[in-house]
């Protein structure tokens, strides 16, 4: 990664260039999975996939508001994605039978990913007692299968929402105390290679009280997920629907050594 930064009047200019790679992971070369009738097969061939990217931004960050908000262009050169190769019921190499209803994946290196979007964040606060951020980001990805996957060329990547945002505010109406919120939401998305199976968009809040007891030690009580919202991450070839984790309340302790 090689990035500059430019300060003027209180405002600042940055840009960067970067590549990088990740090598597949023992799942993935070695691990089949199945979830209901979906079977997904491992690869021992995969190659690492690479990255390249360049992104801009301006933004302040010497006042009581502090902003960014730039743009980036991404390609991911050999993804390791789950390629649906046929549909059940039948035998798939290496002798694995999918039911009907299901479908048969391999895990492979297919074509290149090319994103463009931006993103932003800003944070600020309301006197010594309330402080807010908040960041949203948007995301154009397409896929090209190449020769390897030429059914995925001109598809969206599984699992990539348009947009996504977050937001918190905090309110620290006594000493050592604090009540605060956090707000999370991203747009509808595919659960496959083949954009058949949707996603619905999500909103969840989460909530927290802290309460300081010392210098190093305090108590909390949070509730995840606090309205209960139903968060599909998942779909299945037979209709079967898979939810993030529901409303869960949690209380402990908090130590800084």
């Amino acid at each position: 990664r090689f990035g500059v930064r430019r300060g003027f009047g209180g405002h600042f200019a940055r840009a960067a260039v970067y590549a990088g790679f990740r090598p597949p992971t023992l799942n993935e070369l070695h691990r089949p999975f199945r979830v209901g009738n979906d079977i997904t097969e491992a690869n021992p061939t995969l190659e690492p996939e690479r990255l390249y990217g360049v992104d801009a931004a301006i933004g302040d960050d010497a006042g009581d508001l502090s902003w960014s908000a730039g743009v980036f262009v991404v390609r991911l050169v050999d993804p390791i994605t789950n390629v649906t190769l046929g549909a059940g019921p039948g035998t798939f190499p290496p002798g694995v039978f999918v039911p009907a209803g299901g479908v048969y994946r391999q895990r492979q290196n297919a074509g290149h990913i090319d994103a463009v979007g931006f993103e932003a964040d800003a944070r600020g606060a309301f006197g010594e007692a309330v402080s807010w951020r908040v960041a949203l980001s948007y995301t154009d990805a397409e896929v090209d299968g190449g020769d390897d996957a030429p059914q995925l060329t001109g598809l969206r990547p599984a699992q990539a929402p348009h947009w996504s945002t977050t937001a918190g505010v905090a309110w620290r109406p006594w000493s050592g105390g604090e009540l605060s919120g956090d707000l999370r939401y991203e747009s509808a998305r595919f659960d496959d290679d083949l954009n058949t199976r949707r996603l619905g968009e999500a909103l969840s809040i989460d909530l927290r009280l802290e309460q300081d007891l010392t210098e190093s030690a305090g108590i909390f009580a949070a509730i995840d997920n606090a309205f209960d919202a139903e968060v599909e991450t998942g779909a299945t070839a037979d209709g079967v629907t898979l939810y993030g984790a529901p409303r869960a309340v949690r209380i402990g302790v908090r130590w800084r050594g």
